[in-house]
C-alpha cells in the first residue's frame, strides 16, 4: 500500500513538473530572445543571449509609447474594477438575500448572458455606445466594462453571500444600521476573498482585451497596451527582437500584480470551493 502511494505521489509530482516546464518554455523563449539582436534570434531561438543587449527594450518603449499605453490600460483596469466591485457585489448580495420570482428571473438572465460571446453583440453595442457618447473615452469604456462584468461578478458574489449568517445582518439592523451601511461594513469584509477573486479575473480581461477596446478607442493617444502591440506588429512584422521586448513589457505589469496578489487569489479560490 505504501509503495503504491509513493508511486502515485512521485507520479503526480513528475506530472506537475512536466506541466510547469511546458508552461515556462514560452516565457523563457520570449524573455531570453528579447535581449538578443535579430541575427542571434534567427540563429538559435532556444539559446541564452550571447550578444546581450537592452536596445530592444528602449526601441519597444519608444514605438509602443509604453508610458502612455500603460497609463491608459491602468486607468481602465482600475475604473472598471471599481464599478464591478461596487455594483455587481451589491447586486449579488440583494439577489441572494431577497429570493423571489423577480430576483430569480434576473439571476437566470444574468447567468444566461455569460454564454453570449461579445462578437454577437458588437453591432448593437457599437451603435448604443456611439449614441451615448461613450466612445473615445477611458471612462466610457470603463462603464461598458461594468455592464459586461456584471454576470460573472454577481454569480460569484451570490455564492459567497450564502456563507454569511443571516443572524449577523439581523443583529446589525436591530441596532439601527442601515441596509447600505450593513452591507459595506459587515458583509463586504466577510466576502472580500471572493470579491478579490472576480476582481482578479476581470483585471485579466481588462488588461488583455483587444476587440472591445479597439472598437471604442480610435484615437492614438488613447491606445492601450494591446492596441499598441497590434500596431507595432503591423508596422514591423519581422522585427522579432523589438516585438519580443514589447511582449515582455506587456506581460511584466500583470506578473508583478499576481506576485503581490497571489495570497488573496488563493484564499478566494479556496473560499469559493467550499461555499454554496
Amino acid at each position: 500500500m505504501r509503495t503504491k502511494k509513493r508511486i502515485a505521489k512521485w507520479g503526480t509530482f513528475a506530472g506537475l513538473v512536466i506541466c510547469l516546464i511546458i508552461m515556462l518554455v514560452p516565457f523563457y523563449i520570449i524573455v531570453s530572445n528579447s535581449f538578443k539582436p535579430y541575427a542571434d534570434i534567427a540563429r538559435d531561438i532556444f539559446g541564452l543571449p550571447y550578444n546581450f543587449t537592452t536596445k530592444n527594450y528602449s526601441e519597444a518603449w519608444r514605438r509602443l509609447n509604453f508610458a502612455n499605453s500603460l497609463k491608459n490600460t491602468f486607468v481602465i483596469s482600475v475604473l472598471s474594477n471599481i464599478g464591478g466591485v461596487v455594483f455587481s457585489s451589491m447586486c449579488g448580495y440583494w439577489i441572494t438575500r431577497h429570493q423571489n420570482k423577480g430576483t430569480k428571473f434576473v439571476f437566470f438572465i444574468l447567468i444566461a448572458f455569460m454564454s453570449i460571446p461579445f462578437q454577437a453583440l458588437m453591432i448593437p453595442f457599437a451603435k448604443i455606445t456611439s449614441k451615448m457618447h461613450l466612445t473615445n473615452s477611458l471612462v466610457g469604456l470603463s462603464i461598458c466594462f461594468w455592464a459586461m462584468t456584471v454576470p460573472i461578478s454577481t454569480f460569484i458574489t451570490a455564492g459567497a453571500v450564502k456563507s454569511v449568517p443571516v443572524e449577523i445582518e439581523e443583529s446589525a439592523l436591530i441596532d439601527g444600521c442601515s441596509h447600505f451601511k450593513m452591507y459595506w461594513v459587515i458583509v463586504f469584509p466577510l466576502i472580500k476573498a471572493s470579491i478579490f477573486t472576480f476582481a482578479t479575473i476581470n483585471t485579466l480581461w481588462f488588461w488583455n482585451d483587444y476587440l472591445m477596446t479597439q472598437l471604442m478607442l480610435s484615437k492614438k493617444n488613447l491606445r492601450t497596451i494591446q492596441i499598441a502591440m497590434q500596431a507595432l506588429f503591423n508596422e514591423a512584422f519581422f522585427a522579432w527582437d523589438v516585438a519580443l521586448a514589447a511582449l515582455t513589457l506587456a506581460i511584466l505589469p500583470l506578473f508583478i500584480f499576481f506576485v503581490i496578489a497571489q495570497k488573496q487569489v488563493l484564499e478566494g479560490a479556496s473560499a469559493g470551493a467550499v461555499k454554496g
